[in-house]
C-alpha cells in the first residue's frame, strides 16, 4: 500500500514510465510487462540520444549563420540535460527505488493529524505542479509545429532544426518528419520536466519531513506525558528519552534521504546548472527577433519560462531544506526541557551542536542549492547574451 509520501511522487512515476524514462515498480505484473518495458525504455533511450546527434550534425551545418543556430542551440543544450538524467534514471535504477523506499518508511508516515495534513498538502501540490509544468511543455511543443504546418500549405520551404537525409517537403514524407520531431520534442518536454519536478519534491518532502520534526521535538515533553497517562509504571526521563531517540532516528533518515538525492542526481543537476545559463541565452538571443504579437514569441516565451521554473525548482527546494534544517536546534532548545533529567540535557546539548550545522544539498557537492545560485546563473545567462549579441 502506498504511503502519503511516497505518493506525493507517484504522478511523477507514472508519467515517466509511460515515457520510457523510468523502470516499472516490483510485482507480478512487472514480471511479466518488464522485459517489454525494458525495451521500451531503451529504444526512449535510443530514439532520444538519434535526435541529439542530428541537432549537432545540423548545428555544425549551420555554424556561419548565427540565427539558425540560435534556432537548434537551445533545444540541442535541453536535450542534452535531458540525456543526462534519463541516464541517470537507467542506470542508478536501483538506488532511486532504494530512495523510495524510504519514503514509506513509518517514520516518514506519522499518524498524528497534523503530521497527516502536512503530509496530505505536500502530496497534493506535487500532483498538481507536476501535471500544469508538463503541460505548459506539451503546449510550448505543439505551438513549435504550427510554423513547419503554415509554411508548408503556404507552398514555402519548410527547414527542420535537425539534419534529415531526405526530401520533406513532399505531402506524406513532410508528415512524417512533422510527426517524427514532435514526438520526441514533446516526450522529452514532458519527461525533462517530470524528472525535474521529481527530485524537486524529493527535496520538498526532505522540507516537509523537517517541519515535522521540528514539531516532535517542540512536543516531546507533552507527549511523554501523554505516555505516561497510559502507561503509569514508566519513568518521566525513559520515555523522553526514548521518544527522543525516535526523532534522532527521523533526523537520521530525512539527511540519508537529502544525501541519496545529491549521490542520485548531483552530477545531473550540476550539467543541468553549466548548461541552463546557455540555455536561456541562446533562447533570448531567438525572442528578441520575433514579432511580439506573433504565435512564435508565444512559444517562446513558454519555453524561457519552462527553463527558469527548472532552474528555480532545484534552488528553492534546496534553500527551502537548509532553511528549515538550520531551525532544528531552535526547536530543539524550544522544548520544556527543565524537567528532564542531567543525562537527557547532555543529549540535548550534543544534538543542538549537530544542528547547527544545516542540511545543504549540492549539485555535484559543488555548486549549493540555493536562491543566490539561481541568481548566479541568470546573471550570467545575462552576460553571455550580451557578449553573443556584441559579436554578431
Amino acid at each position: 500500500m502506498m504511503s502519503l509520501s511516497s505518493g506525493s511522487v507517484a504522478t511523477h512515476l507514472r508519467i515517466l514510465r509511460r515515457c520510457g524514462y523510468c523502470r516499472l515498480a516490483g510485482g507480478a505484473r512487472v514480471a511479466r510487462l518488464g522485459s517489454l518495458h525494458a525495451l521500451y525504455r531503451g529504444f526512449t533511450l535510443a530514439l532520444t540520444t538519434l535526435y541529439l546527434l542530428q541537432e549537432c550534425i545540423y548545428a555544425y551545418q549551420v555554424r556561419q549563420d548565427m540565427d539558425k543556430l540560435a534556432r537548434v542551440m537551445f533545444l540541442l543544450l535541453c536535450h542534452i540535460t535531458s540525456i543526462a538524467k534519463q541516464l541517470v534514471f537507467h542506470l542508478k535504477a536501483d538506488r532511486i527505488d532504494e530512495m523510495l523506499g524510504g519514503l514509506n518508511e513509518p517514520l516518514y508516515n506519522q499518524s498524528a493529524a497534523v503530521h497527516q495534513r502536512l503530509l496530505r498538502v505536500t502530496a497534493a501540490r506535487a500532483a498538481r505542479f507536476v501535471r500544469a509544468y508538463a503541460g505548459c511543455a506539451v503546449v510550448t511543443c505543439t505551438l513549435w509545429i504550427t510554423f513547419p504546418v503554415m509554411y508548408h500549405l503556404q507552398g514555402q520551404l519548410v527547414e527542420f532544426p535537425f539534419w534529415i537525409n531526405v526530401d520533406y517537403n513532399q505531402s506524406k514524407m513532410f508528415i512524417l518528419v512533422l510527426a517524427y520531431s514532435y514526438y520526441v520534442t514533446t516526450l522529452v518536454g514532458i519527461a525533462n520536466t517530470t524528472m525535474d519536478a521529481f527530485m524537486a519534491t524529493v527535496l520538498n518532502q526532505c522540507k516537509t519531513q523537517l517541519r515535522i520534526l521540528r514539531i516532535n521535538f517542540e512536543c516531546l515533553p507533552l507527549q511523554a506525558v501523554e505516555v505516561l497517562k497510559t502507561s503509569p509504571g514508566q519513568s518521566y526521563d525513559a520515555v523522553l528519552m526514548k521518544l527522543f531517540k525516535e526523532c534522532l532516528l527521523h533526523y537520521e533518515k530525512i539527511t540519508k534521504t537529502a544525501k541519496m538525492l545529491q549521490d542520485i542526481f548531483g552530477t545531473a543537476i550540476l550539467i543541468q546548472f553549466g548548461i541552463g545559463g546557455w540555455i536561456l541565452c541562446m533562447a533570448a538571443y531567438k525572442i528578441v527577433t520575433l514579432n511580439v504579437l506573433s504565435v512564435e514569441f508565444a512559444s517562446m516565451t513558454l519555453f524561457i519560462s519552462c527553463i527558469l521554473t527548472e532552474l528555480f525548482l532545484y534552488c528553492y527546494y534546496g534553500n527551502e531544506v537548509t532553511d528549515e534544517s538550520s531551525r532544528v536546534s531552535e526547536s530543539l532548545y524550544s522544548m520544556e526541557w527543565a524537567r528532564a533529567g542531567l543525562s537527557f540535557r547532555r543529549s540535548l546539548v550534543l544534538v543542538m551542536e549537530r544542528a547547527k550545522r544545516p542540511l545543504r544539498p549540492a549539485a555535484g557537492r559543488v555548486i549549493p542549492l540555493s536562491l543566490d545560485t539561481f541568481v548566479k546563473i541568470i546573471k550570467s545567462s545575462y552576460t553571455f547574451y550580451a557578449v553573443l549579441r556584441q559579436t554578431k
